[in-house]
């Protein structure tokens, strides 16, 4: 019950909320059509359950909070362990832009966007592409450093 009320104020702070924006629909789409069908399946059962979506840095990085998983919801192995990023390319108008779904130890945790919220809100998006990433770049650590620095010295 305390959650579902901080999750409320943080709604009505613009900071959130209990539905997908178009965009992020079509980005986790893409991503979880990629998934072997096994794992597919218990992807879309994790977001057909209730969760928040906390929207951080201009709505660039969608975190997924859910109020409650069950067990056979978690992906299974090579998804379970560690954090796996599942590149989608998208073709808006006169560009291509990479968005990252990421997993994180078998649950779909969020997205990564390289453009604020309001570059995608009204762009016609055609997914162009779908690849799991191997080397862990991440949109959030590019973020963090631009805003704290990158080590103790800085």
């Amino acid at each position: 019950m305390f959650a579902y009320l901080l999750d409320g104020l943080r709604y009505v702070c613009r900071e959130g909320s209990w539905s997908l924006r178009p965009h992020e629909a079509k980005i986790l789409d893409a991503a979880i059509g990629w998934l072997p069908p096994e794992q597919s399946e218990r992807a879309r059962r994790q977001l057909s359950r209730r969760f928040f979506i906390e929207r951080q840095a201009e709505g660039r990085i969608p975190c997924f909070r859910y109020y409650r998983l069950h067990a056979e919801d978690v992906l299974d192995a090579p998804f379970r362990t560690g954090t796996h990023f599942i590149n989608v390319t998208l073709e808006a108008p006169k560009r291509k832009l990479t968005t990252k779904c990421v997993l994180h130890e078998g649950i779909v945790f969020g997205l990564e966007l390289p453009k604020p919220a309001r570059f995608f809100a009204g762009n016609a998006l055609e997914v162009v592409s779908v690849s799991c990433d191997t080397t862990g770049f991440s949109y959030t650590e590019v973020l963090d450093r631009a805003e704290h620095g990158s080590g103790a010295n800085d």
